[in-house]
């Protein structure tokens, strides 16, 4: 299911300027376009698909709720990937 708000079309590739970017100038864009959400976050309104999504996660859960990882399980599946 894709959710409605990741259908931008906005790309990294579109952006030079910010691919020229260093590894910690991209982390103080990051920082700086979360701090401007969380101003703006009111605004965000959960969309009935984005419900829809959340209902079907958690009833898959309720099902078999042995499939969930920990937290240590899941950076542990991510240190893994990343080798």
């Amino acid at each position: 299911m894709r959710l409605a708000w990741y259908a931008l079309d906005m790309k990294l590739a579109d952006l030079p300027e910010v691919r020229a970017l260093s590894a910690r100038e991209k982390l103080q864009l990051v920082d700086e376009l979360w701090e401007e959400v969380a101003r703006d976050s009111e605004s965000l309104e959960v969309t009935e698909e984005e419900k829809n999504l959340l209902d079907e996660r958690w009833a898959a859960f309720l099902r078999d709720p042995s499939r969930v990882l920990t937290l240590d399980e899941f950076k542990e599946r991510i240190k893994t990937l990343r080798a």
